[in-house]
């Protein structure tokens, strides 16, 4: 009778010891990554421990990012918008439990020294006058709704000298680093952090720099402060073009 019923014993026996929970349960996860302050452009790699169980971790970040992949997440070409906590939680049936962890990445905005020395608020320009800056006035700008800084000079030069920040970086100092030129005043949500407006009137006339092109932005006594190179702005509606290079700081 033993022998008749041997094979199904052994199953029973098997299936309660695969029910069984497992005695070497681990009771953490701890993220690493191989770049812990890239800058805009470069790639970091965080990774998982492997662990008992599938191969899949569940991920989530800056942007409402969120997916189920490998132990490695890997972001190549960072943006500033990535910027922030990213989280991991791996899930181990054997062992009923699932576990966590996060990490603080802090993209960077790339640091370059400017390729010209401008003096303080003056802006030399190519072929119109010169903006000797008298007054300057930094906050949200009332009609694009983004932080901007502002120099003005005496009537019949260029003034409203503007730089006006991506308007959905929200309402704080913009962090020292190079930003890039845009060729439009009103920013979409898809545009980079570091995209910037810069324009100014002269003779009534509107001129707005061209796409593609570096501003550097630092701090002077804890003040923001806005350095130009040889920037090109393009009067709107015509082919006129000009140059300027200088510096805003706020007061």
């Amino acid at each position: 009778m033993y022998l008749k019923y041997s094979g199904i014993l052994i199953a029973a026996m098997l299936l309660f010891s695969s029910c069984e929970k497992k005695t070497d349960c681990p009771n953490s996860m701890k993220l690493t990554v191989s770049n812990p302050t890239p800058a805009v452009g470069e790639s970091f790699e965080i990774t998982a421990p492997e662990l008992d169980g599938n191969g899949y971790f569940t991920w989530s970040g800056p942007g409402n990012f969120s997916g189920t992949i490998g132990n490695k997440l890997t972001i190549s070409n960072a943006n500033y918008a990535g910027r922030g906590w990213y989280y991991c939680a791996k899930s181990i049936t054997d062992c009923n439990i699932t576990l966590r962890d996060s990490i603080f990445i802090d993209i960077k905005l790339k640091q370059e020294a400017p390729p010209c020395s401008p003096v303080n608020n003056l802006i030399t320009f190519s072929s119109i006058p010169n903006l000797t800056i008298t007054s300057v006035t930094y906050g949200i700008d009332p009609t694009y709704n983004g932080m901007a800084l502002m120099g003005n000079g005496a009537f019949g030069y260029p003034s409203s000298f503007r730089v006006l920040f991506n308007s959905y970086n929200g309402v704080f100092d913009p962090p020292d680093g190079v930003y890039n030129t845009t060729d439009v005043p009103i920013f979409s949500v898809t545009q980079d952090f570091e995209d910037v407006s810069v324009s100014f009137i002269y003779n009534s006339n509107y001129f707005h720099s061209r796409p593609g092109q570096k501003i550097y932005v630092s701090h002077v006594g804890g003040k923001v402060s806005v350095k130009m190179c040889n920037l090109i702005f393009s009067l709107v509606g015509s082919g006129l073009t000009t140059q300027c290079s200088g510096q805003i700081t706020r007061p």
